[in-house]
């Protein structure tokens, strides 16, 4: 008898890295393997109003509660995988509705639950003593999916059954090693170095400092893709470079398919300065065209970036980073690293290797 599992996890719009992970485990071979439902978490209408209150919000909460309550009952899974939030709005919202599943397990002890962690963060949670209750609470019998064993520490103090690591896996736009290597040979011909930052605009993601960067190494572009977090980041952004005259920014706004193959193929590096980040998914997809990292030490970015495929700095510090920069053109802007990049890629974050881990996990 197969096993059911309901899965109850973010979808896209927004696009951000849970949602994109929660559209590929919708469509993946799981569902040939095990029985499946998929309840979304609709919390967010855009980018911006993640981690803002908004009274939208108490309906699909509660929604959400009913939703789940009902194919528990109908359904009656045998495995429960939730996608959990470190958010205090967020962490409020998943454990109400993760109430019914609780019961559900006092029914029936069998019952596995896994929470699936996209994000790091868990002091903000466990600096207050009533959510910290809430949280000892929220874990007790519960599996962690973590990206990384970097982020296991933020669990340390708390009980639960099991850890598991599903580094996140991306895309890869090549149909051969031979188009990956033409793509390659393709930059070395080309003397013009492009370096690309891809991703939200917000101020946490790094964009002010790769504007220092661009300011500074006015012979290199800067390609920037991707949404501005507000109007206010868009204001900063522009206003930078009307400053200081910058001429060697293109913003191309966000990308998608064909327009992002494009900027990853005829760029040299990539750059990912992020102050608040879990994982990392531009640095795999990187990677995958054979990019080089120029980021920070957060998160699991340790656990991505070794000093093969690029440099982590721990420092921001304007003076800091322009010396380090200089340094990762100079040793890591070559054909030899690229191809080091894109092996990295294939034997730890494409799509189907993420897909068999978590099969492995959940099967």
């Amino acid at each position: 008898m197969k096993n059911k599992i309901l899965f109850i996890l973010h979808l896209p719009p927004p696009n951000h890295g849970a949602s994109k992970v929660g559209e590929f485990i919708k469509n993946s071979k799981m569902n040939e393997i095990v029985k499946c439902i998929f309840i979304p978490i609709k919390s967010s209408e855009n980018i911006g109003e993640i981690g803002k209150f908004n009274f939208k919000k108490i309906y699909y909460m509660i929604e959400l509660y009913f939703k789940t309550l009902i194919n528990i009952l109908k359904f009656k899974p045998n495995k429960i995988y939730y996608t959990a939030s470190m958010g205090k709005i967020a962490f409020f919202r998943d454990y109400l509705v993760t109430s019914v599943i609780r019961i559900y397990q006092k029914i029936n002890p069998s019952i596995k639950v896994y929470y699936h962690y996209h994000t790091k963060g868990l002091d903000r949670l466990k600096n207050n003593k009533f959510t910290k209750l809430l949280l000892k609470r929220f874990l007790r019998n519960s599996n962690l999916i973590l990206l990384s064993p970097i982020l296991k520490g933020e669990f340390e103090e708390y009980d639960y059954k099991k850890v598991y690591y599903l580094p996140n896996g991306v895309k890869d736009y090549f149909k051969s090693e031979e188009e990956f290597l033409q793509v390659v040979e393709n930059r070395i011909k080309n003397d013009k170095i492009k370096i690309l930052y891809i991703g939200h605009l917000f101020e946490t993601k790094g964009y002010k400092e790769t504007l220092m960067l661009a300011k500074v190494f006015s012979d290199i572009e800067f390609h920037f893709a991707g949404e501005f977090g507000g109007e206010s980041d868009k204001e900063c952004f522009y206003n930078f470079i009307n400053k200081y005259n910058i001429k060697n920014i293109i913003y191309h706004g966000y990308v998608h398919d064909e327009k992002k193959k494009k900027l990853f193929a005829e760029s040299k590096g990539i750059i990912f300065l992020t102050r608040n980040e879990s994982f990392g998914l531009v640095l795999i997809e990187g990677f995958s065209f054979g990019l080089p990292a120029f980021t920070y030490k957060e998160g699991s970015i340790p656990y991505i970036v070794n000093e093969k495929t690029g440099m982590i700095v721990d420092n921001l510090n304007e003076e800091n980073l322009k010396n380090k920069f200089r340094e990762f053109l100079d040793k890591y802007i070559n054909k030899e690293t690229s191809q080091y990049c894109r092996k990295r890629y294939l034997e730890n974050f494409t799509l189907e290797k993420f897909e068999e881990n978590l099969i492995r996990i959940l099967r």
